[in-house]
């Protein structure tokens, strides 16, 4: 006996299976559209180095000037998408060219934000760690080279898979062996 209504279960099984048809979209779009490995294969690579790096050096922290860095590399992706989008005559009053523009606002509020250091570093770090930035950029490479239809069900599928991508490098930063300077230390402080 289901203490949910019929009509609820029938309605989240039917969003389930649209959400995981528009990730198998996403995914193939990266293969349906290569010109947009150009982009995001860096991207991609400095998404795993960066997190292996911060898993072998586990006390480590983002720095302002690595903060300011990543808000760079999103206006600089974000002009490609332009490029992109004019190339294809798509640049104008539509919700790609809307959304590439938010996102390189956002690139340019966190550059000045992180110069001036004007916001808490936690919440400033958090913003424009390596993680977050890529992991914006990745998906709007997608979704633009791709023109994947914007909706809930996409917003849902991006979230699953950032889910995922941020679970995988975790596990990967927990399994990393940690550096001998911080083991050393880790022996120095429990002496």
């Amino acid at each position: 006996m289901s203490f949910i209504p019929i009509e609820i279960q029938e309605g989240a099984i039917a969003l389930y299976h649209e959400v995981v048809a528009r990730i198998w979209v996403i995914l193939k779009a990266v293969y349906t559209h290569p010109e947009m490995l150009w982009l995001i294969t860096p991207v991609v690579i400095s998404m795993v180095l960066i997190s292996y790096y911060f898993g072998k050096y586990k006390k480590e922290e983002l720095g302002w000037n690595t903060a300011f860095g990543n808000s760079i590399v999103m206006l600089f992706a974000c002009v490609d998408l332009f490029r992109h989008l004019h190339g294809r005559e798509l640049l104008g009053f539509n919700t790609y060219t809307m959304l590439v523009a938010v996102v390189m606002g956002e690139g340019v509020l966190l550059m000045l934000l992180n110069f001036l250091h004007a916001l808490p570093k936690s919440f400033a770090f958090a913003l424009s760690s390596g993680m977050t930035v890529n992991s914006i950029l990745i998906f709007l490479v997608v979704i633009v080279y791709g023109q994947v239809q914007l909706d809930y069900i996409t917003a849902l599928a991006v979230t699953a898979l950032s889910l995922l991508i941020i679970l995988l490098l975790k596990i990967m930063q927990f399994i990393e062996w940690p550096s001998e300077d911080e083991e050393e230390e880790d022996n120095k402080s429990k002496a």
